[in-house]
């Protein structure tokens, strides 16, 4: 039997944040955790492994975003990424 990784899309990233608890706002693809009060420790590993994006905002605090979440569906966003894994086992 052959196992098939796929590495995790942005709309997959944002949802596990999500599901996680994490604030996720699908419009910006911002991510935080200030109204749950939960730790940053994992925005900042999912930084750290390029799959979050860090901006600084008025403060200078560090805003965590997910990179290319403002591609609304997977059609759209294997058309922009076709050479994402994850598209070469999605019919586009």
């Amino acid at each position: 039997m052959t196992t098939i990784i796929v590495p995790m899309n942005p709309h997959d990233l944002a949802d596990v944040l999500h599901y996680e608890g994490f604030d996720v706002d699908y419009d910006t693809g911002e991510v935080s955790s200030e109204s749950t009060g939960m730790s940053n420790d994992i925005l900042i590993v999912l930084a750290a492994l390029n799959k979050l994006e860090i901006k600084r905002d008025l403060d200078g605090n560090p805003t965590y975003f997910v990179p290319h979440l403002d591609v609304c569906d997977m059609q759209t966003y294997c058309e922009a990424f076709p050479d994402d894994v994850s598209c070469k086992l999605y019919d586009v």
